[in-house]
């Protein structure tokens, strides 16, 4: 059987037994903040079996992508090593929310092995947890499961979750293939059990993991099993290992003609680099993107392992963007966002491998110096302080300096590491927690329970009557807020737009018989709830009063303007830059709009006015803006566009601007373009790897930026006694006249530091029968020091040289070295000695380095000690 036919035929077992078949999650999860990826099918079910989210069906099954390269769920080192480990796979998973429980999971797990994908059953093993006698009971009896093939484990085996820190867990059963003798000879349950490949796992979530260690039972008991797609095709299809199956081993055929190396004579690279060129570009076509903390880093982390490998069999140039094609031709049938995103999951891939390539070289070239030396010396311990300066120095990531030295047979300092890398290893271990979003806090869940939710009428009016539902002060439920107390209201309906998709929340007044209140934001923690953070300005404010509930209308407009101006501007990145662009994000408030979106490289100040200027025709035309709900499949038949890694419901608000613009979008908008009046763009810059953002201005807040900028062009004008028509001009003439006297002025300096009042040779000195000249000379900035260095090196012959200058607060640093000496003593490692004193950093080639530093005060002490320093290393 094909994976596909076996994704098929599972959903469509279980869709015959009354199962909803829901789509995939992505696999950023969209409802849990202490995750950094969807490492489980459960995952967007979690709140179901809590209770904290009504169940709209009792039975689903789904095909979930996932993800599990950092946290507690992390195969990532484990990837290529054995014949099942991936940091990307399908779990196919049916589940249960209070109604069937282990009797119905069991009997038709067996049933599917046996009779649908027909499993030999003599082949099959189960394993349970040890104090599961219900479980066993019921292989044994029902399913007439021979005893001795059932196998007690404990909960590290055979009790699953929860997926985080909290949430649903229970013991569970899992389904095992004994794949013969010619695997092993090991038992079930042994660490290393080649042998028994699990290929399905029956979870029975029972309990509900709290962050103190208790575990009260779930409000919905049910079932959570996962059964790993990639495993299950490798079992039918007689492969020895996940990556050699129909949809994997394209990939490493895709890698072994590019490379002209034979996947057979050495597998481990190029599973590596399929599992993680699946991982990325899954990641990528959901949202995520390379950066240097949480799913950015994990992202990027995985992109140079499989770079790394590459390395390995020959290729050193970007390879990794060609294979994502395969990825995409493979798996576009099921996923078809990997499809919609093709063009970014290639072009960032290709600019995170260019941006890594020079790393990585001479990376490899200074580990390569070092496993040398520990060759020589009849050592297998790499220092951790080398590996630290690998990557102070040269940004050369740890975990894979750490890998290639454990992969070689080296050991790693780890005691000298963990010293050298404390800060660093506090930041990775806070990347790996969640996403950095908090939890949201119970006393919200139990306002919502007991009050319901609230009512948004906001799309047609800022102003309506409501009832005040509950207060919130302090984190604490009360009945009363007092003049010039704050809090949180909950109404039973209002017009106050809660902050979501990058909109800001509307603020505005409660005006009550008894007392005013003013909003200074809305939020929405849950769905359905509805925060008014407000201070009470006059009398008082109670639980079951009426009040008022008016918007600042004059702000909302500013927004609204605004947001519908970031719709026209993707559409006139679109049409200008290219159909790649997608939002990635934005900010739209009463005074701005900030646009993230993808592309790859600066915008020319040419296009960003070809881009203003569309956007204006476009608010010039006075297109009717409107709205319309419907089922998300109608909106994506007809071309809207979603956010870029966002997650929707099954039911979408589709916002239209004529033949402008089509986006699914939930928040407020002008009726007609022509309310926005006018954009101005203030800003176009790199966000992160393949990410841009621009800022601009529309309505009154453009016209304040222009007159802005008109009063600083005519303060220029009149400083330069010109008309504003001459100032770039006049500047230009300025800046060419001051780069002449600059270069003057460089040459005198130089002159009198080098000129005949100054022997310099009669301070050489001689440090292990090498000559060695360390002098402070006045005045002189790098490139000064350059060209002094350049004179006196030829001066000395065969030596040292070390140059110092400081002024204004400003250290500057060259360290020379003769072409004969580099190989006993580095100038680059040298400088990166010296410049600590005067507080700063440096670095450079073998025979000629530069520093900086702040402590000019230190310059005297750097200088005298460079001869101790050096006399060391030589």
């Amino acid at each position: 059987m094909r994976t596909d036919d076996i994704r098929s035929s599972y959903l469509e077992f279980f869709r015959e037994r009354d199962h909803v078949i829901e789509r995939s999650d992505k696999v950023v999860p969209g409802n849990d903040p202490t995750l950094l990826f969807s490492s489980a099918g459960m995952v967007q079910f979690k709140s179901y079996y809590t209770g904290e989210m009504p169940v709209p069906y009792r039975r689903a099954a789904t095909a979930q992508k996932c993800l599990r390269a950092g946290g507690k769920a992390n195969d990532l080192d484990e990837v290529g090593k054995t014949a099942r480990h991936m940091t990307l796979f399908e779990m196919m998973g049916n589940f249960s929310f209070g109604d069937y429980f282990k009797r119905e999971a069991i009997l038709w797990a067996w049933e599917y092995s046996t009779q649908t994908v027909k499993i030999p059953a003599e082949k099959i093993w189960v394993s349970i947890y040890e104090d599961d006698d219900e479980a066993a009971e019921i292989w044994e009896k029902e399913v007439g499961f021979p005893t001795d093939r059932i196998v007690r484990l404990g909960a590290k085996d055979n009790f699953w979750g929860p997926a985080g820190d909290t949430g649903a867990c229970g013991p569970c059963s899992e389904l095992h293939l004994d794949r013969g003798e010619k695997f092993g000879s090991t038992k079930l349950g042994d660490e290393d059990d080649d042998r028994f490949m699990e290929y399905w796992n029956l979870v029975f979530p029972q309990f509900d993991q709290q962050k103190d260690g208790s575990r009260p039972p779930l409000k919905n008991r049910g079932i959570d099993t996962g059964m790993g797609l990639e495993r299950m095709a490798a079992i039918l299809q007689n492969k020895e290992t996940v990556f050699d199956i129909d949809n994997i081993f394209p990939i490493i055929q895709m890698t072994e003609g590019l490379s002209n190396v034979k996947y057979t004579g050495n597998p481990t690279p190029f599973r590596v680099i399929a599992d993680h060129v699946r991982a990325l570009s899954f990641m990528i076509a959901d949202g995520v993107l390379p950066g240097n903390e949480g799913r950015g880093y994990v992202e990027r982390r995985l992109l140079r392992r499989a770079a790394r490998f590459g390395r390995e069999i020959g290729l050193e140039k970007p390879f990794l963007y060609e294979v994502t094609r395969t990825v995409v031709d493979l798996m576009a049938y099921q996923y078809p966002e990997l499809k919609e995103k093709q063009v970014q999951i290639e072009k960032i891939v290709h600019l995170e491998e260019e941006r890594f390539a020079g790393t990585l070289a001479r990376g490899m070239d200074l580990l390569e110096e070092a496993f040398g030396r520990l060759d020589k010396a009849g050592e297998k311990t790499v220092s951790g302080k080398e590996l630290f300066l690998l990557h102070d120095t040269y940004g050369f990531p740890l975990d894979l300096a750490t890998d290639i030295a454990e992969d070689r047979g080296y050991a790693v300092d780890r005691d000298e590491f963990q010293a050298a890398m404390n800060k660093q290893r506090k930041q990775a271990r806070s990347a790996w927690a969640g996403s950095g979003e908090k939890s949201v806090a119970p006393v919200y869940r139990q306002v919502r329970d007991e009050a319901g939710g609230t009512e948004f009428v906001g799309y047609g009016t800022t102003e309506c009557q409501a009832e005040i539902k509950a207060i919130i002060r302090g984190g604490e439920k009360t009945g009363i807020l007092k003049m010039d107390e704050e809090g949180e209201i909950i109404l039973d309906r209002s017009p106050f737009y809660a902050e979501a998709g990058g909109q800001a929340g509307d603020t505005g007044v409660l005006d009550a018989v008894d007392g005013d209140a003013h909003v200074s934001a809305t939020k929405s923690p849950l769905e359905n709830l509805r925060l008014h953070y407000v201070k009470v300005t006059k009398g008082e404010l109670r639980a079951g009063g009426k009040v008022t509930a008016a918007v600042d209308s004059e702000a909302r407009a500013a927004t609204e303007c605004h947001h519908t101006a970031t719709h026209l501007l993707q559409a006139a990145l679109q049409d200008i830059i290219g159909e790649h662009v997608h939002q990635a994000g934005s900010m739209v408030s009463p005074d701005r709009l900030r646009f993230d979106f993808t592309h790859f490289e600066a915008i020319p100040s040419e296009r960003l006015q070809d881009i203003e200027r569309l956007v204006n025709e476009y608010i010039r035309s006075n297109t009717v803006v409107e709205t319309e709900n419907m089922s998300i499949d109608e909106a994506r038949k007809a071309g809207a566009m979603a956010l870029f890694g966002e997650k929707y419901g099954d039911v979408v608000r589709v916002v239209k601007a004529g033949d402008i613009s089509l986006e699914l979008c939930g928040g407020t908008h002008v009726k007609n373009t022509g309310e926005i009046g006018m954009l101005k763009i203030l800003s176009e810059s790199a966000l992160s790897s393949g990410v841009r953002r621009m800022e601009a201005v529309c309505a009154g807040r453009a016209v304040d930026a222009l007159q802005g900028l008109e009063t600083q062009l005519s303060g220029v004008a009149r400083l330069l006694n010109v008309g504003a028509d001459s100032v770039l001009a006049r500047v230009e003439g300025i800046m060419e006249e001051n780069k002449r006297l600059n270069r003057e002025v460089t040459k005198w300096k130089q002159a009198a530091a080098t000129g005949g009042s100054v022997d310099y040779m009669s301070k050489v000195q001689e440090v292990k029968g090498v000559k060695l000249l360390a002098v402070q000379v006045e005045g002189q900035d790098a490139n000064g020091l350059r060209m002094i260095m350049d004179k006196l090196r030829g001066q000395i012959g065969s030596g040292i040289v070390v140059l110092g200058s400081g002024e204004e607060g400003k250290v500057n640093l060259c360290v020379g070295v003769t072409k004969d000496l580099t190989s006993r003593i580095k100038a680059g490692d040298l400088v990166k000695q010296l410049a600590p004193i005067v507080g700063g950093g440096g670095g450079g080639r073998p025979d000629m380095a530069m520093a900086g530093g702040k402590l000019v005060e230190k310059l005297p002490e750097a200088m005298a000690k460079a001869p101790e320093i050096a006399g060391k290393m030589l």
